[in-house]
């Protein structure tokens, strides 16, 4: 092999492998998708093969000093595993299930989200990155800013968003550096060998100004009135008009809402939050018109799903905020209206809320949105009995709100 001859080099739909002259334990593999090092060395356990990068990434002297290194490192292999017989470098594959696993543990509401992009979508980053041509496992530490790179642009070309999974994956390579480096676990089963996060320098500049859309009056009417019909799921249209008849509360704490969060206390039905954004319990009294959806949601639910909007197919599951996103994106889109996202409705309502009502303090939308100032103790816990009065107002200019958007009316 020469660098002049690896240059000539190019793709090919047809596997090939070349072995070198000069270090001929090291292997070539020209794929459809990319050119990879190896080196076949025989250990312990007999002969196996080892991945050492993609071409033009490792150069061929590059190739050949790993391809030694890693041949010598066989030979020692035995005495290594004396010292940790169980330890072996962990696959893309084995760090996607390690994350996922441990947001499972510490009960990370986000899990499913996670492993939709990373496992088990088609365009996952497993199916795109992780499997080599003959679709057996790659190293997670053999993923370059260029995979990365591809796994993104198949996103931006489908026309979806690469914001999500762009941090999905870049916090997954996060958690596997530091379970590689942490002093309490000196011999995990499985280390990832990372030396970097291949996703941080991905996208250029990536934080953006911050969001200010905010929906007019009009364009809520519109909305309310205008997502359904043919096309258009029943339980989605629930979903989004639970969001806006509970004032914008946080997505998730609707989507993912359980049918057990929602009780009635003293003739007025409450929906109890376990847990928030910000690590608090948080209690709401639901608006006449979230009172409505409510009952209606539960009539078409999945009977044995402990969630009020389950995912179609998988009933143990919510419904995934995505697939929220894609249809506020679509009926946008359909209807030629500038886009926003459903976190956007939360912003709307504040705006509204202020505006039409000059005698609601603002305060106590913070509390109703569960907005609490750090310094306060006193509102560190939104007390249902402390702030009924407020809620209860609160509620209820909502409520004068959804009367008008209901009636399609625009006050002058």
């Amino acid at each position: 092999m020469t660098d002049r001859w690896l240059q000539k080099l190019k793709p090919a739909q047809n596997r090939q492998e070349y072995a070198d002259a000069i270090f001929p334990g090291l292997r070539l593999r020209v794929g459809a998708r990319s050119l990879a090092w190896s080196v076949l060395v025989r250990g312990p356990e007999g002969r196996k093969r080892i991945a050492i990068g993609k071409y033009p990434q490792v150069s061929l002297k590059e190739a050949r000093q790993l391809a030694e290194v890693k041949s010598e490192g066989i030979k020692s292999e035995k005495a290594a595993d004396t010292v940790n017989n169980s330890q072996r470098v962990g696959s893309l594959r084995d760090l996607f299930t390690f994350v996922i696993a441990k947001m499972r543990e510490e009960d990370v509401a986000s899990a499913n989200e996670y492993e939709n992009y990373l496992i088990n979508r088609s365009d996952s980053a497993l199916n795109v990155m992780g499997l080599d041509d003959d679709g057996n496992d790659i190293a997670a530490n053999m993923i370059t800013p260029d995979d990365v790179t591809r796994w993104l642009r198949g996103f931006h070309e489908a026309g979806a968003m690469t914001g999500h999974p762009r941090a999905y994956l870049s916090a997954a390579f996060g958690r596997g550096l530091s379970a590689d480096y942490d002093p309490t676990n000196p011999n995990p089963e499985v280390r990832f060998n990372l030396t970097n996060n291949p996703v941080t320098h991905v996208g250029g500049k990536m934080k953006g100004k911050a969001r200010d859309r905010a929906l007019s009056m009009q364009e809520l009417i519109d909305f309310w009135h205008g997502f359904e019909g043919r096309g258009v799921s029943p339980q989605m249209k629930l979903t989004l008009r639970l969001i806006m008849s509970m004032g914008g509360v946080r997505i998730t704490e609707i989507v993912r809402s359980q049918k057990d969060w929602y009780q009635l206390r003293n003739g007025m039905r409450w929906i109890s939050l376990p847990k928030t954004k910000n690590d608090h319990a948080h209690d709401l009294p639901l608006t006449v018109f979230a009172d409505k959806v409510h009952q209606t949601a539960l009539l078409i639910s999945e009977t044995g799903s402990p969630f009020l909007f389950p995912k179609h197919h998988e009933p143990d599951e919510a419904q995934t905020l995505n697939s929220i996103s894609q249809a506020v994106r679509k009926w946008c889109d359909k209807k030629n209206v500038e886009r926003f996202q459903p976190r956007d409705i939360r912003r709307t309502f504040k705006t509204l809320l202020t505006d039409r009502n000059p005698d609601l303090n603002r305060d106590w939308i913070d509390v109703w949105h569960n907005h609490g100032r750090a310094a306060d103790v006193a509102r560190k816990h939104y007390d249902r009995a402390e702030y009924l009065e407020v809620k209860r107002s609160v509620a209820e200019a909502i409520d004068n709100l959804m009367t008008d958007v209901e009636r399609r009316t625009i006050p002058k």
